[in-house]
């Protein structure tokens, strides 16, 4: 579903309020809202925790306030400004502040990070190698460990949101996972200073036959296309119809999140 049309439908039954509660992230899950981006899930969360989506409920003349809203939230929060104009056009098409439907271009750091998308990006290493460090928000990913444990509380809540937008818009599955073993995946990163974590939501039976374990190799590579470090998460014999594994890398081996280029993932059976 797209953004402006969750947001209609939300409003529509639940109330224009809903949007001010943060607990309207997981009504927006619900509507599959971030189906585009998972990048606007935190521009959303971002827009209620700085006080732009109560701003938002008492606008008069769209026409006039737009710009203002919108430059003031990008030089305050240092998203991308293509996607939080969308986000924020969104929202004023689901209030009806607007009739005009908002339009998404994606660019290639903001692409989620589904199978479908992995697969099409297969044999494209060279691309891969010129991304740049930053977040789909424009944010530069410099720090180390250290230097993130002295920033201010709500500095590291907008890196940390902006370090896991960039991990997962750089994860390559190796193979066709969800054909080969007949189940959903879906992958997402957290960032927490100390290192990263990557949660693999598997859905569905796996339908190929294995001994002891599937096993799914986390590969991170540098600038230069050489692995930094590696991890593996298991998926047992007593896998269920749903579970979720898990990776975790400690920031002494990459460093800085801007130092990680690719993050590859592909599985074994044991």
């Amino acid at each position: 579903m797209k953004l402006y049309e969750a947001i209609e439908t939300i409003i529509q039954e639940f109330g224009r309020d809903i949007l001010t509660n943060t607990k309207v992230i997981n009504v927006f899950s619900d509507y599959k809202a971030f189906e585009e981006s998972r990048t606007f899930k935190v521009i959303i969360k971002n827009l209620i925790a700085e006080g732009y989506m109560d701003q938002m409920m008492y606008v008069r003349d769209w026409a006039t306030s737009q710009s203002h809203i919108i430059n003031n939230f990008v030089a305050a929060t240092s998203f991308n400004e293509a996607n939080a104009s969308y986000v924020i056009q969104s929202i004023a098409y689901g209030l009806g502040y607007t009739s005009t439907k908002p339009s998404y271009q994606p660019s290639a750091a903001s692409r989620p990070s589904s199978l479908s998308n992995d697969r099409a990006s297969q044999g494209t290493s060279a691309t891969q190698h010129t991304r740049n460090t930053t977040s789909p928000q424009g944010m530069n990913l410099d720090k180390t460990e250290g230097q993130f444990l002295k920033l201010s509380e709500a500095t590291q809540r907008k890196y940390k949101e902006a370090a896991e937008s960039y991990l997962e818009s750089i994860i390559e599955f190796k193979s066709d996972i969800e054909k080969d073993l007949g189940v959903t995946i879906k992958a997402y990163a957290e960032y927490d200073g100390y290192g990263t974590s990557l949660r693999f939501e598997i859905d569905g039976k796996i339908k190929v036959h294995y001994d002891s374990s599937i096993d799914f190799h986390v590969l991170y590579y540098d600038k230069s296309g050489r692995i930094m470090c590696k991890d593996t998460a298991y998926v047992g014999m007593n896998h269920s119809s749903f579970e979720v594994v898990e990776s975790y890398i400690n920031s002494s081996q990459f460093h800085k999140v801007g130092n990680i280029k690719r993050i590859v993932v592909y599985y074994e059976k044991n």
